[in-house]
């Protein structure tokens, strides 16, 4: 995959994430079963996929490993994520959210090198949002409840591309989605209880075009970019995620953007292009190139 592929596959994802708000407004059902439906969903359309496109079945020890990371990184975050959403403001869930790459770079013992577009990115973030969240001491739970879900996330990823560089994406995202849905299943059973909410068509339509597009299709690709990208890169996503929000976010109530919005968002872009675009044209392999008559030339002399 060329650079401008990865890139463009990149920014397509964070698309796709960045405007799920958008078809979730319409879904009026418990969050942790709506989402544990999704991933349902989810999980037949891929297995339809490898069904159609047969392919060698991994071993099970990989198999075991993609079902454990579906616990730290799918149904843990969702469950914590929640609760802390209920007690903070969205924006300052974000901006903790924004700290998983830097997480991932401490994990992987690259911050050092990345330092200016980590900081960047997470800052980019924070002015961006700055005017809608705020801070209490005694909401220090609900922070610590997002920071861990940005440790969760961040730790999950590296983990994924240390251990299962080899395994199909396909089989990591359909592996995950089924443990991910009887995971969050029953954490609603608990959390949020029997509920006497009646499934509609319109629910129904709009959890299955956001598990296509959101679940089906974008979590497979992103680990297909994970075998391209450093982990703490891919989750840099998170900062290109929050901008497409916030940008649709200012469309449909047509508003004009704040400062605090447009220098977040070029900061954002800038620290984007520093660690994805700039990194991949330094990685580019130094080939040396001897000809024959270079060979002939040194050794007359």
């Amino acid at each position: 995959m060329t650079k401008a592929r990865q890139v463009g596959a990149f920014l397509l994802v964070a698309l796709i994430w960045g405007s799920e708000w958008i078809p979730r407004q319409a879904i009026e059902a418990p969050p942790l079963l709506a989402l544990a439906i999704r991933y349902a969903i989810a999980a037949v359309i891929l297995a339809a996929v490898t069904a159609v496109r047969p392919a060698p079945a991994p071993s099970w020890r990989p198999l075991l490993a993609a079902a454990a990371v579906a616990v730290t990184l799918l149904a843990l975050p969702s469950v914590l994520t929640l609760w802390a959403s209920q007690q903070i403001s969205a924006g300052l869930l974000v901006v903790i959210l924004s700290l998983t790459p830097i997480l991932a770079a401490l994990f992987e013992g690259k911050v050092s090198s990345w330092l200016a577009p980590l900081i960047g990115g997470a800052g980019g973030t924070a002015l961006l949002l700055s005017s809608g969240f705020s801070f209490d001491f005694t909401q220090w739970q609900a922070v610590l409840a997002g920071l861990a879900s940005a440790i969760l996330i961040a730790g999950s990823y590296v983990y994924m591309k240390r251990r299962l560089p080899e395994l199909s994406p396909l089989w990591i995202a359909a592996t995950q989605f089924v443990v991910g849905f009887a995971a969050l299943a029953c954490a609603s059973l608990l959390i949020e209880g029997r509920s006497d909410w009646l499934w509609t068509r319109q629910t129904l339509i709009w959890e299955a075009i956001v598990a296509l597009f959101g679940n089906a299709l974008a979590l497979p690709l992103s680990y297909y970019l994970l075998r391209r990208f450093e982990s703490f890169q891919l989750t840099s996503m998170q900062w290109a995620v929050t901008a497409v929000t916030a940008a649709e976010g200012f469309v449909f109530l047509r508003q004009p953007p704040s400062w605090e919005m447009l220098v977040g968002t070029a900061v954002i872009a800038a620290s984007l292009w520093r660690l994805l675009v700039r990194s991949v044209e330094e990685e580019q392999p130094l080939t040396i190139r001897v000809t024959r008559s270079s060979l002939e030339d040194r050794t007359e002399g």
